[in-house]
């Protein structure tokens, strides 16, 4: 059995938001055939969830938490670093020799001690092949480790900071630094996916993206999927004029989107239908949403499944991010109607009017709710095609088996070779 090790920021467990259900689904399924060692910080509250890791994975590793960076303190990085320590210019320090911030945008930054625990991991143990999963972390595989290795990104992090800053300008500080910082993270792309054998992406558009950051590496897009035996349809009668929202709103740009939605669509909604109402499924929902008529925000739930049934129309009014949306796929596996912006579905093969409404108005997005509202056969239709869609392109098992023959070449291909030899300072 070959064995894999995979470098995360995060755990594949429990599967209740978008990047750990794409990493559970896809690595329990691997693990069938693929012994998988998991390398990740443990952050605090998730202890538990190890039982749950274990039951697919052959072991798990804790990776440091803390990020104590070591700045350079001679030559002459260290020469500027105290030239612009001098200056006082905390942001501009931070851009030097710090990680780009922005909504949306993460990472799990290259310190000593998580480059000295992956050493100590590939010191004592052998694999055929490494995988960094989650794009912010691309960093910390060692250059001269003669192992295969794939990066699987979620998103492309110069998109997401380029859509962030568009959608959240920030303050004017923000606004001086937005084309530099950009620049920035296209230069820790270009420079630390070098590393890999190939790469993989989860939609069409971020393919594009990657493969012009990096001509030279075969990028391959294995889509995110499905649960299709655990997401069914609803024999039930949805209650009418009742709209649901699933996501974690401590991720930015699902906090903008149903703050965009109550502000800008929900009360043209209301103004036809006054008994609409809104729930809000997901951890951390916008405070200033609580309280509000017609929104009912019930935070995490252990199972969506009986409260989406309830909802006529699920809503997906994103107006940033990036990969692709698994709120979506699990509603029309659901068998439930979607009313979406253009990007919130992006990266989907759906069709508008057949499986799908899109709107990017907020006059045309209120228009488009109300429409399947008031109409109970198109409603059944988007009904019955999003789950068609689903069974046909997003089943789970059959994105599993394209990634599994996708790893087989990757296990066949040397290590990288690097045109040269250098300390990376790859802080994004």
């Amino acid at each position: 059995m070959k064995k894999i090790l995979v470098i995360a920021n995060i755990l594949p467990f429990p599967p209740k938001d978008g990047g750990k259900a794409r990493l559970y689904h896809l690595y329990s399924r691997l693990s069938k055939k693929y012994q998988i060692t998991w390398a990740s910080p443990i952050w605090d509250g998730e202890e538990a969830y190890l039982q749950g890791v274990s039951g697919f994975c052959h072991q798990v590793i804790p990776l440091p938490k803390e990020e104590n960076f070591s700045f350079p303190t001679q030559g002459g990085m260290g020469l500027l670093k105290r030239v612009l320590a001098h200056l006082r210019i905390p942001r501009l320090f931070e851009f030097a020799f710090g990680y780009v911030k922005a909504p949306g945008v993460y990472w799990l930054p290259k310190t000593p001690e998580r480059l000295e625990a992956i050493e100590g991991i590939l010191r004592q143990n052998h694999f055929d092949l490494i995988i960094s999963e989650f794009e912010g972390n691309a960093e910390l595989i060692p250059e001269h480790v003669e192992i295969p290795r794939l990066l699987s990104t979620h998103n492309v992090q110069s998109n997401l900071f380029w859509r962030a800053r568009k959608t959240f300008p920030g303050s004017w500080v923000d606004r001086l630094f937005f084309f530099p910082e950009w620049l920035k993270i296209i230069h820790y792309e270009k420079k630390n996916y070098r590393r890999y054998n190939g790469i993989l992406a989860v939609s069409e558009k971020d393919k594009q993206i990657l493969q012009k950051r990096c001509r030279s590496i075969p990028v391959r897009l294995i889509p995110n999927g499905v649960d299709t035996d655990f997401f069914t349809p609803s024999s039930s009668t949805p209650i009418p004029h009742t709209m649901v929202y699933l996501g974690n709103y401590a991720y930015p740009p699902n906090a903008d989107a149903v703050r965009y939605f109550y502000t800008q669509i929900f009360p043209k909604i209301r103004g036809r239908f006054p008994d609409a109402r809104l729930i809000l499924i997901g951890a951390s929902p916008p405070e200033e949403l609580i309280g509000q008529e017609g929104v009912e925000p019930l935070g995490f739930v252990e199972d969506v499944r009986p409260i989406v049934q309830q909802a006529e129309v699920m809503v997906v009014p994103l107006r940033t991010g990036g990969g692709t949306r698994l709120k979506i796929l699990d509603g029309m596996a659901m068998g439930k109607a979607i009313v979406s912006t253009s990007l919130g579905a992006e990266g989907l093969e759906v069709t508008h009017g057949k499986n799908i409404l899109l709107a990017d108005t907020p006059e045309a997005f209120a228009e488009r709710v109300i429409e399947v509202m008031e109409n109970a056969d198109l409603r059944r239709t988007l009904e019955q095609n999003g789950r068609a869609l689903v069974e046909r392109l997003y089943d789970w098992n059959a994105i599993a088996r394209e990634a599994e023959e996708w790893l087989e070449t990757i296990f066949q291909q040397p290590a990288p070779l690097l045109l040269r030899k250098e300390g990376i300072n790859a802080q994004g």
